[in-house]
């Protein structure tokens, strides 16, 4: 299934497809996995989401699919209000073996939530590969628009600054 855009980027800011700026510094944050259908969320905005690596699992312990799809519900509702987000994954402090694994991590997740056009895209993590890890989500996701703070992956202007 794939989603129609509903944002652009340039000069490092998201923009409605329109044309309309969508602010995203101080964007509210959240933690992902307090997210559950039924959670209160700012009243309105784009929204940031911390999401753990942790939480989604890792390949050799599988994927929480139970938290993946509370999380898919979750953004689900977010769609139904009109609402959007970008997710931030979280690998600090936690041991794996490498940013593949980070990025196979967020590229299952990005699987599962697939079909939620609250979802704008997501920041790239400084633990990956930059060019990898947006390589990989786009192939299925190619709606997406990528966020960081690293000054060197802002430097094209596409990457949004959070």
């Amino acid at each position: 299934m794939k989603l129609e855009a509903r944002f652009t980027s340039h000069d490092n800011r998201l923009f409605y497809i329109d044309g309309t700026e969508c602010p995203v510094l101080n964007a509210p944050l959240l933690n992902a996995a307090d997210c559950a259908p039924g959670t209160q969320v700012p009243a309105e905005g784009l929204l940031c989401l911390r999401l753990d690596w942790q939480q989604v699992g890792t390949g050799d312990s599988g994927y929480n699919e139970e938290f993946l799809a509370a999380f898919r519900d979750f953004l689900k509702e977010l769609e139904e209000g009109g609402r959007y987000a970008f997710i931030v994954p979280d690998s600090a402090g936690q041991d794996f073996p490498s940013g593949e694994e980070l990025t196979a991590g967020m590229k299952h997740c990005a699987r599962r939530i697939k079909d939620c056009a609250s979802v704008v895209g997501f920041a790239v993590p400084a633990a990956a590969d930059a060019g990898f890890f947006m390589e990989q989500l786009r192939e299925k996701h190619a709606h997406y628009v990528f966020f960081s703070r690293d000054g060197q992956l802002l430097s094209d202007g596409s990457v949004v600054k959070y």
